[in-house]
């Protein structure tokens, strides 16, 4: 493996253990400060440090109206994925918000074959199914039956909406792109996305006030390593692996999360999860094999 390819490897599993921090997060923001106030601090602090960069880039400029508006269009799906998943974080565990994320790679697939027909090969379909079984598995640590009402917790069914629309914005991506530059496209969504949220507080305003240490702490993380430092890090390394290899990271949720846990000694793993976890790293390394050979179908 070439050197530049490794680096970029490197570059995802730190993209993927960032982005796994933001589910212990979200539970911990969920029963200590509002959803709405938690996702619109975090947008304009995200938005603020992107005028920054768009200014030092020179792309800091009025885009025009008919651009706002497909640049808030493309924020719609993004902006109700964060503000579902910290509503979700008031009862899902980091662990169901963590194995539930898998299923977006398997979701846009299904999503980009309904309204795109590019369908996918068997074997890719295949891969994503096993990847989102094994998250099932995970999530109920092997016993199906926690699937019911009891052991399914409104948070679950929030933040599995939440994963329709992550799983959506790559179309809406798709469809709305001009070929602007991704600093800007993602600059300009975070500012129209604090713009929605905005709206939803001025129509359902919650109650508001400063949060405490630990809260702001929290957001300030998520602002410049979940969604800054990430954004780096996914489009660098997708130049150089693929689009398709990279969303595949994603697979390594639950075992990351669990990690984290059992790293702040919230959880040690139980060994009914293990085969749950093969499944999904399984499924992780047949999408990377598959991205990599010659006659693999296109990367996206």
């Amino acid at each position: 493996m070439a050197a530049h390819t490794r680096h970029a490897h490197l570059a995802l599993l730190l993209y993927a253990l960032l982005i796994s921090t933001s589910f212990p997060l979200a539970s911990y923001l969920g029963e200590r400060y509002p959803p709405l106030l938690t996702t619109l601090l975090r947008f304009i602090l995200a938005a603020a440090g992107f005028v920054l960069l768009m200014a030092r880039a020179r792309q800091l400029q009025w885009p025009g109206w008919r651009a706002l508006g497909r640049y808030a269009l493309i924020s719609l799906p993004l902006t109700g994925f964060f503000l579902l998943m910290f509503r979700a974080g008031q009862s899902a565990t980091p662990l169901a918000m963590g194995s539930l994320a898998t299923l977006v790679p398997l979701l846009s697939c299904l999503l980009g074959w309904l309204c795109w027909r590019v369908a996918p090969t068997a074997q890719r379909l295949l891969a994503l199914t096993l990847g989102a079984l094994g998250a099932i598995w995970v999530l109920t640590a092997g016993d199906l039956t926690q699937l019911g009402a009891d052991g399914w917790p409104e948070g679950n069914s929030e933040f599995l909406l939440a994963c329709g629309l992550m799983a959506g914005y790559p179309l809406t991506l798709k469809q709305l792109h001009r070929g602007e530059p991704m600093l800007t496209i993602t600059g300009w969504s975070l500012i129209t996305g604090t713009g929605w949220l905005l709206l939803a507080a001025g129509f359902d305003p919650p109650p508001w006030r400063w949060p405490d240490g630990g809260s702001l702490l929290a957001i300030l993380w998520l602002a410049l390593f979940t969604t800054m430092l990430t954004f780096y890090l996914f489009q660098a390394a997708s130049l150089v692996v693929g689009g398709s290899s990279a969303h595949a990271y994603s697979l390594l949720m639950p075992a990351l999360v669990l990690m984290l846990e059992a790293a702040i000694g919230q959880r040690v793993p139980h060994w009914s999860l293990l085969p749950g976890l093969a499944l999904t790293l399984l499924a992780l390394a047949w999408l990377l094999k598959m991205d990599h050979q010659p006659h693999s179908e296109r990367r996206i």
